[in-house]
C-alpha cells in the first residue's frame, strides 16, 4: 500500500450514434482533457474516509457498513430498492457500493485509506462528470492494493457507480468504458466496448446550450416513437449507425472534414427523433453559417451540449456562440483513461 496516490479519468463526450445505441447500433465517444481525480492517502482510522468537498459530502464508511451495502446491492430486485434501503449519506451511495463491491468480491480492503474525489468535468453537462469520478475512485483503489483485475470487469465495477447515479440497470457502458480507457472508444451491444487508434488529432468547441432533459425522458420519448413505428424509426437508426461506422473510418484515416458532414448529418437524424432543441439546432445553425466542419447533439439530447468541430475557425465560432448568450468551453481528444494516469 503506497501513502498517497492519484489517479485521474477523463470526461467523455458522444461523438456519434446516440440513442440508436440503445437498439443495437454502433456508438463512437472520446474522452477529454478535463478530468475527475481520485486522491488516496493513509489514515490511522480504521475505517474508508471518502472525501467529495466539490458536492458538499463526505462520509466515514466501517467494514460493517461495506458488508451491508454489499449484500444489499447483490441481492437487489432493483436500482430504486437498493437505494431505498441505503438512504444514509446517499450522495456518496455510489462510491461506496464500489468500494463494498472490490472488497467483497476481490478482497481489496479499503479500511485505512482516505479517498478524495475532486472533479473539473462540469456536472449535469453530458461530459460524463459521474463516470470519471467513478472510474477515478475504482482504479485507485485496485491500484493501491497491487492486485491484478480484468479491463472488463473494472468497467463493470465502475458501472455500479452509474446503474446507482442514474438508477439504471443499464447506464454507463460507453461513459464508463471511455473514461477507464482513454481515446476513441465504439460500443455496440453485440460486441461490448472497444477502444481503437488513431493519430487524428481533434479540438472541440462544446457549447453549453442551458438546461436539459434527463436522459431518461429522451431515451423514453424515442422508446414510444419506436413503440408506435418499428420500421420507420429502425431504418432512421439503421442511418446513425451507418454514420458512427463511417465516421470510425474519417477518425481513423485523418478526414477530419469527413468526420464533421457526418456530424452534421447525425444531428439531422436526432433532430427527426425530436431529441434536439431550439438551443442545440441553433448551435448548429451558428457552426454551419460561419465554416465549422461539424456540430451535433451530445449525449441524450434535449438540451444540454452540443459539440463543435470549428475547423480554422475557432476564434470567429467561439465569438458567435457568445454573441448568442452560449458558453463555450475548448476540450481536446484525451488519449489516456484512468487506466494510465497514476501517480504514486
Amino acid at each position: 500500500m503506497v501513502s498517497f496516490m492519484i489517479v485521474k479519468a477523463p470526461g467523455v463526450v458522444k461523438l456519434l450514434g446516440e440513442h440508436a445505441a440503445v437498439y443495437g447500433r454502433l456508438s463512437v465517444a472520446v474522452g477529454i482533457e478535463k478530468y475527475a481525480k481520485a486522491s488516496l492517502s493513509r489514515t490511522r482510522q480504521k475505517a474508508l474516509i471518502i472525501d467529495a468537498p466539490d458536492f458538499g459530502a463526505s462520509e466515514t464508511i466501517s467494514e460493517q457498513r461495506l458488508h451491508k451495502v454489499y449484500t444489499s446491492y447483490q441481492s437487489r430486485k432493483s436500482i430504486d430498492e437498493f437505494i431505498a434501503q441505503n438512504q444514509e449519506n446517499r450522495d456518496m451511495l455510489p462510491f461506496v457500493a464500489i468500494a463494498a463491491r472490490l472488497m467483497n468480491e476481490f478482497g481489496i480492503n479499503p479500511i485505512g485509506i482516505k479517498v478524495r474525489l475532486t472533479s473539473d468535468i462540469p456536472i449535469q453537462k453530458g461530459l460524463a462528470s459521474s463516470a470519471a469520478l467513478s472510474a477515478a475512485m475504482a482504479v485507485a483503489l485496485i491500484k493501491n492494493s497491487g492486485k491484478s483485475v480484468p479491463d472488463n470487469i473494472i468497467i463493470d465495477v465502475i458501472r455500479d457507480g452509474e446503474r446507482i447515479i442514474h438508477r439504471n440497470e443499464n447506464a454507463g457502458r460507453i461513459d464508463a468504458s471511455t473514461a477507464y480507457l482513454g481515446g476513441y472508444t465504439s460500443f455496440s451491444s453485440v460486441h461490448g466496448a472497444r477502444k481503437f487508434y488513431s493519430s487524428t488529432i481533434i479540438d472541440l468547441l462544446i457549447v453549453d446550450t442551458g438546461p436539459k432533459k434527463s436522459t431518461a425522458q429522451t431515451v423514453g420519448h424515442v422508446a414510444e416513437l419506436y413503440k408506435s413505428d418499428k420500421e420507420g424509426i429502425g431504418a432512421i437508426f439503421d442511418m446513425i449507425g451507418k454514420c458512427s461506422e463511417e465516421g470510425i473510418g474519417a477518425i481513423k484515416e485523418g478526414k477530419v472534414r469527413d468526420l464533421g458532414a457526418l456530424m452534421y448529418k447525425d444531428h439531422e437524424l436526432l433532430q427527426s427523433l425530436g431529441v434536439s432543441s431550439a438551443g442545440l439546432d441553433r448551435v448548429v445553425e451558428i457552426a454551419k453559417a460561419n465554416g465549422a466542419y461539424g456540430a451535433k447533439l451530445s449525449g441524450g439530447g434535449g438540451g444540454g451540449i452540443a459539440i463543435v468541430l470549428p475547423g480554422r475557425n475557432r476564434k470567429m465560432l467561439e465569438e458567435r456562440f457568445k454573441e448568442s448568450g452560449f458558453q463555450v468551453m475548448e476540450a481536446k481528444a484525451s488519449y489516456h483513461g484512468a487506466s494510465y494516469f497514476l501517480w504514486a
